[in-house]
């Protein structure tokens, strides 16, 4: 498979087709442009009103985007709707390597598949192009699980304004990044947007440009499975001798960014150091985010980035991740991390945690809601403070922090209105559908 074509011809069309710049900056071309699409957003999803199977499009480029696990088989269930995963590749305009790009795409089609869904990459390999799905495959609703400029603009929500889209966002929200959250066009011309919480709809009614109209209090679907009494999960831990403590350390990204939250640069060789000396007591996994690896091999290169990430993979207690974590978070005892998705996701085990602090001010960069999840953390600031989190909490069973975890779960983290995500956005697209 060809990765896309990075023609200037092509580069010089993309950055036409992505160009947002008026419409989402001058408040009057920014105010009509959003009811025009609104109004074609309704008007696409009355049209379907009286169609007896309904054709749903999943967009994924990485695995670590898919939320969608029991929306999905909700939908399958259902004789109304026929689902399918489209998975394209993920953005090499920003200077990543097109290997580990293309290595990314048939990791996420193995990632699809392995789940048993309907998977489809729509590349045209007598051609070398990929192709409209509009055309080949006549979706319509698209269930967006990524709303940036980071593919193709055939995939991007400007191209699907007479189909019904849906907003499933890839990670609960906790950072004061409210322009990028709600702000940013994409997420306004969904047709729903789907919000983890009321805390979080308080936010979109306050910087929504649209004022919220297409926003709904849904739940989150990437931690239905934790709210799953009957899900039985799948062991991935390398087998040991003898048991051990299982640990996660799950780094962020953001090494390079405006606002970096990563401490993987601080803590990278300290912590595979960590993992050889606690060899006899604990086994650790190594989480990256999937972006991690783009920027180190930038920032490394290639070949350093995979020496690096191989030592974890070969680690006796030692191993890598780089897939789904929903058994991984489920079968360990514990987490290090700095990623802000996990901040909420890892209370749902009720299990010890510990965040990474990068900078003394983390609150200012927090919501309110983050302040909540966040407080129910151990936090760690120098390497000193990770070690007596293995030695006393994960290893010595002291744990002052349970009742705190305990109190965010019991408060935030349950069913909305005694029904599961899923269930919820069906209802909701429903809603429009039939309204």
């Amino acid at each position: 498979m060809k990765s896309p074509d990075t023609s200037l011809r092509y580069r010089i069309s993309q950055m036409l087709a992505h160009t947002d710049l008026l419409r989402s900056r001058v408040p009057v071309l920014r105010k009509a442009y959003l009811r025009g699409f609104r109004r074609s957003q309704l008007e696409a999803a009355h049209r379907l009103r009286d169609k007896e199977r309904i054709e749903v499009a999943f967009f994924l480029t990485v695995p670590g985007m898919w939320k969608c696990d029991y929306l999905m088989q909700a939908m399958m269930a259902n004789p109304r709707y026929h689902p399918y995963v489209v998975v394209y590749p993920y953005s090499q305009y920003k200077g990543f390597s097109h290997e580990e790009v293309e290595a990314t795409l048939r990791r996420t089609v193995r990632f699809v598949e392995d789940k048993g869904y309907e998977c489809v990459v729509p590349y045209d390999s007598r051609r070398r192009r990929w192709q409209d799905v509009k055309k080949t495959l006549n979706p319509d609703v698209v269930v967006f699980s990524d709303p940036y400029k980071d593919c193709l603009p055939r995939y991007f929500i400007h191209h699907f304004r007479d189909r019904l889209t849906c907003y499933v966002p890839y990670s609960l929200t906790i950072l004061r990044l409210y322009r990028e959250n709600y702000g940013i066009m994409s997420i306004n011309l969904m047709g729903l947007f789907c919000l983890e919480t009321p805390m979080h709809r308080e936010l979109a009614l306050k910087y929504m440009p649209n004022g919220a109209v297409n926003a709904v209090v849904t739940g989150y679907p990437g931690t239905e499975v934790f709210l799953d009494p009957d899900y039985p999960p799948h062991d991935p831990w390398k087998p040991q001798p003898v048991k051990k403590k299982r640990v996660i350390w799950a780094p962020h990204h953001s090494i390079d960014d405006d606002i970096s939250i990563s401490t993987f640069l601080l803590y990278c060789d300290d912590m595979l150091e960590v993992a050889r000396r606690y060899s006899d007591r604990v086994q650790f996994a190594f989480k990256p985010h999937q972006l991690l690896k783009f920027k180190l091999q930038r920032l490394w290169g290639a070949e350093r980035t995979e020496r690096y990430y191989n030592q974890w993979a070969e680690l006796d207690n030692g191993q890598l991740e780089e897939a789904s974590y929903v058994d991984l978070f489920l079968t360990s005892d514990a987490m290090v991390h700095d990623s802000a998705s996990f901040t909420t996701e890892y209370l749902y085990t009720r299990k010890p945690v510990m965040y990474l602090v990068r900078n003394s001010n983390q609150h200012d960069v927090l919501t309110p809601f983050g302040h909540l999840v966040f407080d129910a953390h151990y936090h760690g600031r120098v390497l000193a403070d990770i070690e007596h989190f293995l030695d006393d909490t994960v290893l010595g069973g002291d744990d002052p922090k349970e009742g705190e975890r305990k109190e965010v779960y019991d408060n935030y983290l349950g069913l909305v209105d005694g029904m599961r995500p899923s269930q919820r956005i069906i209802k909701e697209l429903e809603n429009l559908i039939n309204s």
